[in-house]
């Protein structure tokens, strides 16, 4: 009987296995319907450090990736190596990186679930909803290092829960929570903090033997010295220093306008009320509930619209009974690992809660395995308590009609709303535009790309542009208030606004979007975007 039902359970799980590949492979390059600079920037990072060993501005194996003056995370990039050496530097090899990891995450939440709810219906439920809900399949086909992240913490605390048992597993614990710190900037606010909670929960199976205790934070503390030694680097802070949001000067110029409200109407202490501290305070407590919020969890999700389905939120509608009842049920039933399921559900947004730009759905998708859980244990103990078994199963066939509407709701927006209506925030048509480039440029001594044909990283990914060529003339402009710079140009590639004169211009081949010409005539070539309206032309001087 044993046998029979273990069998049963892999041969569920291997089925979702199954329909979780074909979501996250099918139409992968196609869908989304543009490769987003962020994408080729990783995509073209990794294709240099196989055939160098540097990144695009030639530095040797770096822990952190200058990029467009972001800094990227390393560890996703190096990640993606293996992928890009099977199947060259393609779309397909960038995203499925992303889907593999996906994949990857569905096993590690099945083995999550079974350990905290010691019940493999629930570990099947949580590996089904964890391969379907919108936040998962959104990211899971795009190049983003969140996938990654995820993936490194999950095992991290699957291995930490198994050490309980058996101790030599912290060990790599220990080594996974510290690579999830070289792969996402959240993920530093995130695992130290996930880490001291593990060690109070569980201390008294933990610090029965002090050895391996210092032995194990000695070891952690070891694998982030190369990280720590970039404390005093500016790449080190980048980001966080133009993402943060108390730098976002609108919260100080409210604070000066209300202090000046109250030397207007005699307040004998306008700092009292109107000072750094409280904005801050209330600013960070703000983001923070607006990722807990029902609209943004299971309505609208992410305003960044390549971290968007249209009309769908991070969760389907269907399951937000379940989320809330998956909350209750963890302590009616007095589950052994609430605590830890809970802090894990809260923690997942605190990193994002600082920066300027919430609710993030890209921030927040390590949130995804206990989101899996918690619906999954609402649901098996919401049927579980239903008396009569023929409620019971009117219930659960209501409940699977009612998902799949759902689920086929988001699957049509994602396919066929989306790729219309977000095509150029997906920077569509770019590849077709580099392929007419390819043909046509050796008539001309100039290829001149307007700012918006989207920057270098283009010509240098579908061009496939040889990294030690460009590594000796990658150069970076001052960053912007985004904390991005602009590359002015290398080779015969030039990206900026277009001259004045340029319709006189002899042998240049420009590019750009339909505004950027005026009275042209006849382009050489012209792309729309899904919806009909011009994309972008690619003309010279006979075109006017």
């Amino acid at each position: 009987m044993l046998f029979k039902n273990i069998n049963r359970s892999s041969g569920i799980l291997l089925i979702i296995l199954i329909l979780s590949f074909l979501l996250r492979f099918i139409f992968i390059s196609q869908v989304p319907n543009g490769l987003y600079s962020d994408e080729a920037a990783y995509g073209y990072n990794a294709y240099s450090l196989l055939k160098t060993g540097r990144d695009e501005y030639g530095q040797l194996f770096p822990l952190a990736f200058k990029s467009f003056g972001d800094y990227k995370a390393p560890l996703y990039i190096y990640f993606m190596i293996p992928f890009v050496y099977i199947f060259g530097l393609t779309e397909f090899a960038v995203r499925s990186t992303s889907a593999f990891l996906g994949l990857i995450l569905i096993l590690l939440v099945y083995l999550i679930s079974k350990e905290l709810t010691n019940s493999i219906c629930i570990a099947l439920l949580s590996a089904f909803f964890s391969s379907v809900l919108p936040i998962s399949l959104q990211f899971n086909r795009m190049a983003h290092e969140n996938n990654l992240v995820v993936v490194l913490v999950s095992s991290a605390i699957l291995f930490f829960i198994w050490s309980l048992r058996a101790k030599d597993y912290l060990f790599l614990s220990i080594l996974l929570f510290a690579a999830s710190v070289y792969t996402y900037h959240d993920a530093r606010i995130f695992t130290p903090l996930m880490m001291v909670f593990l060690f109070i929960k569980y201390r008294k199976k933990i610090f029965s033997d002090l050895r391996i205790i210092v032995c194990s934070f000695s070891f952690f503390f070891i694998l982030l010295l190369p990280l720590l030694s970039l404390l005093n680097e500016s790449s080190f802070w980048s980001r966080p220093r133009f993402t943060v949001f108390t730098n976002d000067l609108s919260i100080n110029l409210d604070t000066n306008t209300e202090r000046g409200e109250d030397l207007k109407a005699h307040f004998f202490s306008p700092v009292m009320f109107h000072n750094k501290l409280l904005s801050f305070s209330k600013k960070l407590l703000s983001n923070y509930t607006k990722h807990y919020s029902f609209d943004f969890l299971f309505l609208s999700g992410d305003s960044v619209k390549i971290y968007q389905t249209i009309n769908n939120g991070i969760v389907y509608l269907v399951c937000a009974p379940f989320l809330y009842f998956g909350l209750y049920f963890i302590f009616k039933n007095q589950n052994k690992d609430k605590w830890l399921i809970l802090f894990w559900l809260f923690l997942s947004c605190l990193p994002s809660a600082f920066t300027r730009f919430v609710p993030s759905a890209s921030r927040i998708l390590i949130i995804l395995p206990v989101l899996s859980i918690l619906i999954s244990y609402g649901l098996f103990f919401f049927i579980k308590n239903i008396n009569r078994y023929s409620i019971r199963r009117v219930f659960s066939l209501l409940f699977s009609i009612f998902f799949l509407f759902n689920f086929a709701y988001f699957l049509h927006y994602y396919y066929f709303h989306n790729p219309i209506r977000y095509a150029k925030e997906w920077h569509y048509g770019m590849k077709e535009i580099m392929e007419k480039v390819n043909e046509l440029q050796s008539n001309y001594s100039k290829v001149w790309f307007s700012k918006s044909a989207w920057g270098y990283i283009y010509p240098l990914f579908y061009l496939k542009y040889p990294p030690k060529q460009y590594q000796l003339q990658a150069s970076l402009s001052e960053l912007n208030e985004f904390g991005f710079g602009w590359v002015g140009s290398f080779d015969k590639y030039v990206f900026s606004d277009f001259p004045a004169d340029f319709k006189s211009r002899d042998d240049i081949l420009f590019v750009g979007a339909p505004a950027d010409f005026v009275e042209i005539k006849n382009p050489l070539y012209e792309i729309n975007y899904p919806d009909g309206t011009g994309a972008f032309y690619i003309a010279d001087k006979k075109s006017f």
